[in-house]
């Protein structure tokens, strides 16, 4: 084994809580789940200073063998930043856009203030349909970029308009560790990322969330601002101008502190997510009572 396993494994076993995890033990069983593989990625590119773009062997890693043999194929080079190109159309489509949106929707942006003015932010969304990605874009009084489906970039003029209007792609299907270092560089940036905590689109229902959000914000200092966005699952019924409302009512800003200590970091986030979901929840039950 060598030395770059040996410290690798002696990473997992610190995250895992198991110290006697052998080669051969699967993941799931050691206690590695997909935040698990997470703070492991972050605790290797801290310990190397590998480039995490290339770690698709480590995305598909069942055992601890598998962990071990991708840290060694890594290269030895600087983590790249976001993608080249990503929102630099954002600010003419977010004026084009607003105009369209505007004129054939009763679009009502709430709270827009409560989005800081500088620094790191997670905007934490519901997400009931694809119109969801320019009305945030829209709506958000800072640049954003914003995580979208792997699928949606299968089209290359899809794929070329979401990464012009902030977006990059991730992959749902497994846990993928590109995109949570460009995640992670926009917060460490200073920018504002978006994130869909539901994982995929649910009109008119509110599903459970994940801890991806609150998890990057708790590496990172960064606040949580939720936003509830509705109306957009009710695009069909747009057959002419204004007779569908939609709304995106950003909700006051959750402060959150830098969490280093990762088991603490992993529990904590299941409690914050719970607080996001609610914060957005109370925000859409206020939409259904007007």
């Amino acid at each position: 084994m060598s030395e770059r396993s040996e410290r690798a494994l002696a990473l997992l076993r610190e995250l895992s809580g198991s110290p006697n995890a052998s080669l051969t033990d699967r993941l799931e069983d050691v206690g590695i789940d997909s935040l698990g593989l997470a703070e492991l990625a972050v605790a290797i590119e801290r310990e190397f200073g590998v480039d995490l773009a290339d770690a698709e062997t480590l995305d598909a890693a069942n055992t601890v063998g598998d962990v071990l043999a991708a840290v060694d194929a890594l290269r030895l080079e600087p983590p790249e930043g976001v993608p080249f190109g990503t929102g630099w159309l954002q600010g003419f489509a977010a004026v084009v856009g607003g105009w369209g949106l505007r004129r054939w929707f009763r679009l009502r942006i709430e709270g827009a203030s409560n989005v800081p003015r500088s620094g790191p932010v997670v905007v934490a969304m519901n997400h009931e349909s694809a119109l969801d990605v320019p009305l945030i874009v829209v709506a958000c009084p800072r640049r954003i970029v914003f995580m979208a489906k792997r699928e949606l970039f299968k089209n290359a003029f899809l794929s070329w308009w979401l990464r012009v209007l902030g977006g990059f792609r991730v992959d749902r299907d497994r846990f993928d560790l590109r995109a949570v270092r460009i995640a992670l560089t926009v917060l460490r940036d200073g920018n504002v990322l978006g994130m869909y905590p539901e994982g995929t689109r649910s009109p008119g229902e509110l599903l459970p969330f994940l801890d991806g959000a609150t998890w990057v914000a708790l590496l990172t200092g960064a606040p949580i601002v939720p936003c509830a966005i509705s109306g957009t699952d009710r695009t069909r019924e747009a057959k002419r101008p204004r007779i569908v409302m939609v709304r995106v009512a950003f909700g006051p800003a959750i402060a959150v502190e830098r969490v280093d200590d990762h088991v603490e970091r992993r529990a904590r986030a299941a409690g914050l997510t719970a607080q996001v979901r609610s914060a957005i929840e109370r925000r859409l039950v206020d939409r259904v009572a007007e």
